[in-house]
C-alpha cells in the first residue's frame, strides 16, 4: 500500500491541517511533502512518526529513541518544538546530549540483583 500523506492522515484519524503542521515544524522539507511515505528517507519518516504521535491526543506520550535517523538540524527542529509544547512525556534514548537538552526528570533504571 502506497500512502501519500492526505491518505495517511485519514487512515489514522488525523487532524491533517494540524499534522502537517507538526510535519512544518519538525523541518520537513517542502518537497516531501509531495512525496509517498513510502519514498521517503529514514530520517523523514521518523519525522513523521513524531508528527502523527504529536498529532494524536494524549496525556502521556511514550518515545522509544526520538532522535534516531535524524541528523542534527532536525534534532534540533525536534527539541525546540518539545520545548515550546511541552507535552507529558516518558522517552527512552541513548543520546545523552538530547536527553539534557529535553528531559525535566531523568529516571535511570539499574538491574535488580
Amino acid at each position: 500500500m502506497s500512502s501519500s500523506q492526505p491518505a495517511f492522515a485519514k487512515e489514522h484519524d488525523l487532524d491533517y491541517e494540524h499534522f502537517l503542521n507538526q510535519l512544518k515544524k519538525l523541518g520537513l522539507e517542502r518537497e516531501a511533502f509531495k512525496q509517498k511515505i513510502e519514498e521517503m528517507s529514514q530520517g523523514q519518516k521518523k519525522r513523521v512518526a513524531l508528527a502523527k504521535s504529536l498529532t494524536e491526543e494524549a496525556s502521556l506520550y511514550l518515545w522509544d529513541e526520538p532522535a534516531n535517523y535524524l541528523d542534527l538540524f532536525n534534532q534540533d527542529q525536534l527539541i525546540k518544538l518539545l520545548a515550546k509544547e511541552q507535552p507529558a512525556m516518558l522517552l527512552v534514548d541513548h543520546d545523552q546530549a538530547f536527553i539534557e537538552a529535553v528531559a525535566k526528570e531523568r529516571v535511570n533504571l539499574r538491574p535488580v540483583l
